[in-house]
């Protein structure tokens, strides 16, 4: 132990002695932030600030004390009353006081004066561990408040003067996965496992970012591991299984749902995700029984239309529309309601109101890929080529590999016929994805076209354009 360590702890057990015997006591104001400090480290607030208080009685002028005083107005959240406090002290050149008067005005909203005072600061010569500390520090509290870009710009700083400050590496890794530099969060990521290559936290963490990067497989291996440091840990499974069936594994995700439904048959999101799976490889038995065990648990509401959309996966239309009929206003304003009525209005040629009900639903699940895609058909069904363009860009915006979408945006730029936009859909294909329209349009397999440079064949699809054959091979 310690020389510090040795002091704090007689100074504890005296302070503890003193208060059990009902003694007065006394100690000079750096003993009095001690013992604050330390039971406010051990979530013992109230006696903090009663050691707080009891030191600026005796000490009215302690900075140190005084300081104390304002971090636990701040902690409760009194951020006016905060900085009036702070105004008091005279210490106006440390860093502590710096960052309790930033921290509460950026909780106030006073933000171009927050960035003064820490422009005022960083000006000043301050030595390297005060930097540190500051820039470290002000970075949390911008991380905090979602200010991710000047967040990022001190934590870098920081990782300059010291890379192995966890706190600090996990911080910078969630400001790059808010900004949604998914490459950088996983690179601090990595950082950490490097620290610590058995954190259950860092392998489930870069895990979660390697699936929300489309890295399946990187993610799968993440969650293996952080599965033999916690055996059969639910969640971790639950996350595995949803990136085996994003990466077309979809026997493999289901083997895992069925394992966690048998160790949580209780959490509804399971039945949902297994749902899913089930409809993705065609088992609608399986499906129809996991409704009926779903109902049987959580009651009947929404089970209608699950039943409906199984029988239309069967294409058993007028049973589907049976069930249609029977659900009840109460449930006639959900998602799963206005999907089904515009796929049995779809199935019906009833465009209209197809198109109304996708629209409704749109506006329940902003941004779902599915309706965007149902809504691009509609439109396409309708003629209405330039809604159907405005539908599909949206979706390539928010899922820029969903099959097929930029084949369909280009033909439609190609029925359109304005050049300039098929040229800028053009220019986002890859030469795998230039070879395969081509070989489309000529029905004689990609071979023909291996040695074609991007430039030969930008010209060749233009000639199928000009020529209004682009798109005759292609079934949209």
């Amino acid at each position: 132990m310690e020389e510090n360590e040795t002091d704090i702890t007689a100074l504890i057990e005296k302070y503890e002695q003193m208060r059990a015997l009902g003694r007065n006591f006394y100690f000079d104001a750096d003993e009095f932030a001690l013992l604050a400090e330390y039971y406010n480290a051990e979530g013992d607030n109230d006696e903090a600030e009663q050691l707080i208080r009891e030191g600026l009685r005796m000490h009215p002028g302690s900075s140190g004390l005084m300081l104390l005083r304002a971090k636990t107005l701040v902690f409760a959240e009194l951020y006016e009353e905060a900085l009036e406090y702070l105004r008091l002290i005279s210490d106006e050149g440390g860093v502590e006081h710096a960052l309790l008067r930033i921290e509460s005005m950026l909780h106030l909203e006073q933000y171009d004066d927050a960035d003064r005072l820490i422009n005022e600061t960083l000006e000043e010569d301050l030595v390297m561990d005060d930097l540190y500390y500051f820039i470290t520090e002000a970075a949390y509290l911008l991380n905090d408040l979602d200010k991710f870009d000047r967040a990022i710009t001190f934590l870098e700083e920081s990782m300059k003067i010291d890379d192995t400050n966890v706190d600090a590496i996990v911080d910078l890794a969630y400001a790059y996965e808010m900004k949604g530099d998914l490459e950088k969060a996983i690179e601090q990521n990595n950082r950490l496992l490097d620290i610590d290559p058995y954190s259950y936290d860092g392998w489930v963490n870069i895990g979660k970012l390697y699936s929300m990067n489309g890295q399946y497989d990187k993610a799968i291996d993440a969650f293996d591991f952080a599965l033999t440091i916690r055996e059969d840990d639910l969640p971790v499974m639950k996350m595995k299984a949803l990136s085996l069936y994003l990466n077309d594994n979809v026997r493999e995700a289901v083997a895992i749902f069925e394992q966690c439904l048998n160790k949580a048959p209780g959490d509804e999101s399971l039945y949902d995700s297994l749902l899913e799976a089930y409809e993705a490889m065609e088992q609608y038995d399986e499906m129809m029984k996991l409704i009926d065990k779903k109902e049987a648990l959580f009651g009947n509401e929404g089970v209608l239309a699950k039943r409906a959309f199984v029988h239309m996966n069967r294409e058993e239309i007028d049973k589907a529309k049976e069930l249609f009929e029977q659900i009840p206003d109460a449930e006639k304003e959900t998602l799963d309601y206005y999907m089904l009525e515009g796929e049995l209005a779809f199935h019906d040629n009833d465009l209209k109101r197809a198109e109304t009900a996708y629209m409704k639903a749109a506006l329940i699940s902003e941004g779902n890929e599915e309706i965007l895609d149902r809504l691009v058909n509609i439109s396409v069904a309708q003629e209405k080529f330039e809604q159907a363009a405005v539908y599909l860009e949206e979706l390539l915006e928010i899922a820029p590999d969903f099959p097929t979408a930029k084949s369909r945006l280009a033909f439609i730029r190609f029925e359109i016929g304005s050049k300039e936009p098929f040229d800028e859909i053009m220019a986002q294909f890859s030469d795998e994805e230039l070879r395969a329209l081509l070989s489309l349009i000529s029905g004689s397999g990609e071979a023909e076209y291996p040695n074609y440079s991007r430039e030969k064949m930008l010209t060749r699809l233009n000639e199928a354009r000009e020529n209004r054959v682009l798109f005759k091979n292609i079934k949209y």
